[in-house]
């Protein structure tokens, strides 16, 4: 995807916790929370984000601003990007300040996930390989892959870095791969 700027469009975050710790965070940000179910809005209203297992999504505590989704110890879990606009957007997704693509420290610079509009997609885990993931799993700071690398400060958070596509400089790559292909010729060695 031919992005508009190598600044993101717009970043955003939400963090993940228990029971307990999500309503001890909860009451950190301030002192009046709602609990959710759902999906929720996430970077600039162009996506709806949560976390999900089996289709169902696990809830959410709203607090000022910030989102903080309720898991259990030991379930996995995958993260679900809708993209709401009417155009084709790149997500930069983190884990734990952990790029999903490559599994090394997260940058909003590195390459993310293409989206069409209106379309979802769940990420199941780091991708290991081409066809292998290993799946987030809510669990303690001390058994998390960051911790493992050197980034036990960053578990229990997701970033989402959206940048939308430049649809004049791809009209204008589409035209000039059309215009190439007409002048093609089936048999060059004929002449």
């Amino acid at each position: 995807m031919l992005r508009k700027s190598d600044t993101p469009d717009v970043v955003d975050s939400f963090h993940y916790n228990d029971e307990a710790g999500a309503k001890t965070m909860a009451g950190i940000l301030g002192s009046s929370h709602s609990k959710h179910s759902g999906l929720f809005v996430a970077a600039g209203e162009r996506l709806k984000v949560g976390l999900v297992r089996y289709g169902e999504v696990f809830p959410h505590y709203d607090v000022n601003g910030s989102r903080i989704v309720v898991g259990q110890n030991g379930s996995h879990y995958s993260v679900r990007l809708e993209n709401r606009t009417k155009k084709r957007i790149e997500v930069v997704l983190s884990v734990d300040g952990m790029n999903v693509l490559t599994g090394k420290a997260a940058s909003p610079k590195q390459r993310g996930y293409v989206l069409n509009p209106k379309e979802t997609y769940d990420v199941d885990g780091f991708r290991k390989n081409d066809t292998t993931t290993r799946a987030f799993v809510f669990g303690s700071v001390a058994r998390s892959k960051a911790a493992a690398s050197g980034g036990a400060s960053n578990v229990g958070v997701i970033g989402l870095a959206v940048f939308e596509e430049d649809e004049a400089r791809v009209k204008a790559e589409l035209l000039k791969e059309q215009q190439a292909r007409g002048g093609a010729n089936a048999f060059p060695g004929a002449r």
